[in-house]
Parts: C-alpha cells; sequence; structure tokens
C-alpha cells in the first residue's frame, strides 16, 4: 500500500466536501477517488482510511467502507475478483471495526459497517467455511447496549435484502442457501425438529444430503442449525422485547435509550412477521408480546407494535394445522385482545390528551388496529369452509369490531365496515 497513495485521497476528499470548490478541481478529486475504488488493493486502502486508530475525520473513514464496499459489490464471482475466501476475510476485519465502535461513531459509520457486513453474509455465509454468524452476532450482542443494536441491525436489515427490497442479485442467487440459514438461526431448535423432522443439519456438518428416489438422485436443501443458538434469534428477541416492556409497568415512561432498543427489537421482528412459521409465533409468544408493547406510554413504540401487529394479521394460512392460529392468538387470547382494545380506547379523542404527545400517532395506531382486526374477520373467521366456532368466545372481539365500526374517524371505520359487509354479514354461517 502506498503512503502517497493513501495522502492523495485524503487531499481529494477534502476538496469534495468543501464548499470552495471549483467544478473542474471536485471533477479531478472524484476522479482520484474512483482510482482508489479500482485499484487492486482497494479494500487494504479501504481498510487503513476506516480504521479508527489512524485518526482520521468520519468522512474519510466513511469513504474508507465505500472503497470495501465497491470492491465487494464490482468483485465478487469474477475471474480475477474476489471468492468466498476473500469475503471471510474482509469479514474478519468488518467484524473487528464493528466491534471497536464507541458511542461516539457517527451513524452512517454504523449503517455503512452493517451494509457491508450484510453483502458479505448474503455472499459467504454457509459456505467457505463461514458456519459461526449467530455466534458472532451473539457476542456483539452480548457486548453492550450499541453492540445489541448493531445486531439487531444486522438481521433487520439482512431481512430486508431477502424478503422486502430485492436490491442485490446475489440474494436471487444464493436465496434458498440464506432462506435455510435464516430459517435455522431464527426459530427455537424444538420447533425447527417439529417442522423439519428429517430436514435440518448441524452447520458443522458439511456433508451434502442426497435423495436416491426416482432415476437421479439430488441435493436437498436442508435447514441449517448452528450449535449453541438452541433457543433462536426470534424468541430472543421476543424476549428482550417483554424485557423492556416490563420496564415501562404502571403506565411508567420509558427512558430514551430504551425506547430505542424496544423500537429496534420490534422493527426487527416485523421484518420477519409475516415469513416465519405461524407455530414460531406461537412458540415464541411472539403475539401477546408485541401487544403489550401497545400499552407503553411512547408514540413511537405504539404505532411500530400496532403496525407489527397488523402485518401478521394478514398471515392467511388456508390449511392444516395452523390455519386458525393467528385467529385466536389474537381474537382469543385474553392478553392480546385487551391490550389491543385498552390501546385502542386511549386513541379516542377524548382519551388522546391524557396518553399521546401526538394526535397523529394516535390516528395511526388506531387505523392499523383496525385494520388488523378487519384482516382478522376476513381473512381468518370468515373465509369459506371455516368453522364458525372456531371462536368458543367471540363477545369481547366483537364488541371491539363495533366500537370500531362506529368510530367518528373515516380512516379508522372504513375497514371495519368492509369486514361487516364483505365478511360477517355475508358468510354462511
Amino acid at each position: 500500500m502506498d503512503s502517497a497513495v493513501v495522502q492523495k485521497v485524503i487531499q481529494a476528499l477534502d476538496l469534495v466536501y468543501s464548499s470552495d470548490t471549483s467544478a473542474e478541481q471536485r471533477r479531478e478529486a472524484e476522479a482520484v477517488c474512483q482510482q482508489v475504488r479500482n485499484d487492486p488493493e482497494a479494500p487494504a486502502y479501504g481498510f487503513y482510511l476506516a480504521n479508527p486508530g489512524n485518526q482520521y475525520p468520519p468522512m474519510v473513514r466513511h469513504f474508507g467502507l465505500q472503497v470495501v464496499e465497491y470492491a465487494i459489490r464490482h468483485r465478487w464471482g469474477g475471474t480475477s475478483g474476489l471468492d468466498a475466501q476473500g469475503c471471510i476475510a474482509i469479514r474478519d476485519k468488518v467484524l473487528e471495526l464493528i466491534f471497536n465502535l464507541t458511542r461516539d461513531d457517527k451513524p452512517y459509520i454504523r449503517e455503512k459497517l452493517v451494509s457491508i457486513l450484510v453483502m458479505l453474509i448474503v455472499r459467504a455465509w454457509l459456505s467457505a467455511g463461514w458456519t459461526n454468524l449467530s455466534e458472532q452476532l451473539m457476542q456483539l450482542y452480548s457486548q453492550s447496549a450499541e453492540g445489541r443494536e448493531m445486531a439487531l441491525s444486522v438481521w433487520r436489515t439482512l431481512g430486508e435484502e431477502m424478503f422486502v427490497y430485492d436490491r442485490d442479485p446475489v440474494v436471487t442467487i444464493r436465496k434458498s442457501h440464506l432462506t435455510n440459514g435464516i430459517v435455522g438461526a431464527l426459530l427455537p431448535k424444538a420447533v425447527v425438529v417439529e417442522l423439519y423432522p428429517s430436514g435440518y443439519r448441524l452447520s458443522s456438518d458439511t456433508t451434502t444430503p442426497t435423495t436416491t428416489g426416482g432415476k437421479k438422485s439430488k441435493a436437498v436443501s436442508l435447514v441449517v442449525l448452528e450449535p449453541g443458538n438452541e433457543e433462536g434469534w426470534l424468541l430472543r428477541w421476543a424476549q428482550y422485547a417483554s424485557e423492556l416492556t416490563a420496564s415501562s409497568a404502571g403506565m411508567k415512561e420509558l427512558g430514551d435509550a430504551q425506547e430505542t432498543q424496544l423500537v429496534a427489537v420490534i422493527d426487527t421482528i416485523a421484518v420477519y412477521a409475516d415469513w416465519v412459521p405461524i407455530r414460531a409465533l406461537v412458540s415464541t409468544q411472539l403475539i401477546p408480546r408485541l401487544a403489550a408493547a401497545l400499552l407503553v406510554r411512547s408514540d413511537v413504540v405504539r404505532r411500530r407494535a400496532s403496525e407489527a401487529l397488523e402485518t401478521i394479521s394478514r398471515r392467511n394460512v388456508a390449511s392444516g394445522e395452523d390455519r386458525d392460529t393467528v385467529l385466536l392468538q389474537m381474537a382469543q387470547l385474553p392478553e392480546a385482545l385487551s391490550a389491543m382494545a385498552q390501546a385502542y380506547g386511549t386513541t379516542l379523542p377524548s382519551a388522546v390528551d391524557n396518553f399521546w404527545d401526538d394526535s397523529s400517532e394516535a390516528l395511526v395506531v388506531a387505523r392499523s388496529l383496525a385494520t388488523a382486526c378487519a384482516n382478522l374477520v376476513i381473512l381468518h373467521w370468515t373465509r369459506k369452509k371455516l368453522d364458525s366456532n372456531v371462536l368458543p368466545q367471540p363477545e369481547q372481539f366483537v364488541e371491539l369490531l363495533v366500537a370500531m365500526s362506529r368510530d367518528a374517524r373515516y380512516t379508522v371505520a372504513a375497514p371495519v365496515w368492509g369486514c361487516w359487509g364483505t365478511g360477517i354479514l355475508k358468510h354462511a354461517a
């Protein structure tokens, strides 16, 4: 690595970010930056610039991370580019930077490190000997409050890349392997064994399973379980959310740090809420735990929790023994239904001043809860060929529906009006 190149880059960045730089100077400075991105030793330059021990300003460190990101994105899989082993070497350096973050580091530095690590996970996890992702993230999760937020951000960003945005073409190529890894990482081992009794393997087992049925043998894609992660991340998040929620019992307000942490964990859960198996939602008690967050004295927490419950209410399981689970968990389970009813009551205009700092947040929560209840009716309770007695005691749920349908706020009442018309009144039962 040439120290002269490093100094040239720093000078170029000064010109790029200076308000006094002419257009010609800026073009020349950007050309210097691009030359470094294209340099065969780009990752080495990037890590040197990003290293906090070198005491470069945040803009230089961020550019160093951009150089590393560029190398991963544009050199992966080429004949002269990065292979899985190269990604593993970069991974170790990225993790070192993440573990050495301090409270003083800028949010955009943290976000870029998370983005790079997720790119590496997409390309190299479960290959080239990388089978201990949960162990590494558990070390980060247990390190400090900041480390916990970083670990949550990694899982949340990975879920978004996999199931929401679909921005990285490598996700499409490796989606099956990554999905199997995520199932094994998120779900408790007991649930994995129950759902996939002959369809899982330990991450330490590198033998490729095959079947011999039919004319040709073929590889079998199995859920991958990592030893030491038996409880699964989903349960870990749910328990953490309960701990934070319990700290606000008795309508006590959350501290800023606790609120940030609870929002982070709910947002991470929400990314996977419409994807994880229904049985995992039950085993982790996710629905009542999210419902409990509706009673926290924090506008943003209540909104995030209501939106997560709305997402779960859209789960439409047409057949199988779990088909009624979402309905029973949300419309019959006392702790969940009572929390939803109580949270809705606090959004009514007469109660808003006592419970909400922002009336628009109250409206968002009321609308999300009304939509969730309407989904429970249309997608679960009154669907075709359903036993209408699946809810043995529907009175409290129906009372909530009636109250919502009488709400003076149109955007709250409208979804429930629809469920009366298309669901309950037209159902054969």
